[in-house]
């Protein structure tokens, strides 16, 4: 099964992760978010499977700033809500989450990198 979210699912994701953060700063992040997890190159999708996707709406949403606030919770819960919505049981522990959240914040992340992060939440 191929999931593929909108908009308006990300906002919902935040308004519950984010902790009474104030409206978006940038909508276009998660606009974006959105068209980069669908992304097609040729018919082909750019992120195949769904650790692939679901680490390509983080990525971007955790390193692209977007909140006032709440970037790294926001990005980590729709991870969580991405996964469980496409039938991957998981239950990240706080080290794990942290360890997503550092992640996010090295120059170096990379999509892959998080896609790596995500299938160690398998419970």
């Amino acid at each position: 099964m191929i999931l593929h979210v909108d908009e308006s699912w990300i906002l919902e994701v935040a308004e519950r992760a984010g902790h009474r953060d104030p409206a978006a700063d940038d909508y276009g992040v998660p606009i974006a978010a959105v068209a980069r997890h669908r992304g097609e190159l040729l018919d082909t999708p750019v992120y195949d499977g769904t650790f692939s996707r679901a680490a390509a709406l983080v990525h971007t949403l955790g390193r692209c700033r977007w909140l006032e606030r709440s970037n790294l919770t926001v990005a980590c819960a729709v991870a969580v809500m991405y996964l469980e919505a496409s039938n991957i049981p998981v239950n990240p522990t706080r080290e794990q989450l942290t360890a997503l959240a550092h992640e996010l914040n090295n120059p170096c992340c990379t999509v892959d990198r998080i896609a790596s992060f995500l299938r160690t939440w398998k419970p």
